[in-house]
């Protein structure tokens, strides 16, 4: 592992949507980077726009919050986490579930704790909510994240599909 980054960390509202934009795209050109789940990607100019939307509806709860991690005085990376406030229907759940939507790191500040320090602080934040349970997504490809999140403790639970276009006949 690299060498360690002095971090500092905030949690934070809808304010800080504006500091994302160059932390969604990093993950965005990650996405790429690895391939996108073999399917054809949307220009890179669109990419925010959409995410910001989603921020901006997710953050219309007082449940979404995000945490902001700087080195250096500088944003390089975040999570945005958000509550379900009812428990899973399939597995036995607390009634309040963590959901981690994104978790974002500039380049250079992965491999060198700031993932973890990241995870540390958003799950130590959902569960001060009362959430036990958390939920996050990885790209199909992303084996990198994906180990991360194993060895986190986490379990592959669900698998989404997805289908472009109208279905073949």
């Amino acid at each position: 592992m690299a060498d360690r980054l002095a971090l500092t960390f905030a949690i934070r509202g809808a304010d800080c949507i504006d500091l994302l934009e160059p932390l969604w795209l990093a993950l965005f050109d990650h996405h790429h980077s690895i391939g996108a789940a073999s399917l054809p990607e949307i220009d890179r100019s669109q990419s925010w726009p959409r995410r910001r939307r989603i921020y901006e509806d997710l953050f219309q709860s007082p449940d979404t919050f995000a945490v902001i991690v700087e080195a250096g005085g500088s944003p390089v990376g975040y999570a945005l986490c958000h509550m379900q406030n009812y428990p899973d229907d399939t597995w036995q759940t607390t009634d309040q579930i963590g959901i981690i939507e994104t978790l974002s790191l500039l380049p250079e500040a992965r491999g060198r704790g700031a993932g973890t320090e990241l995870m540390d602080v958003a799950e130590a934040e959902l569960q001060r909510r009362g959430a036990d349970t958390v939920i996050t997504a990885v790209m199909e490809g992303n084996d990198q994240a994906r180990d991360f999140y194993l060895r986190r403790g986490m379990t592959p639970t669900v698998t989404y599909l997805m289908r472009l276009g109208p279905r073949p006949d």
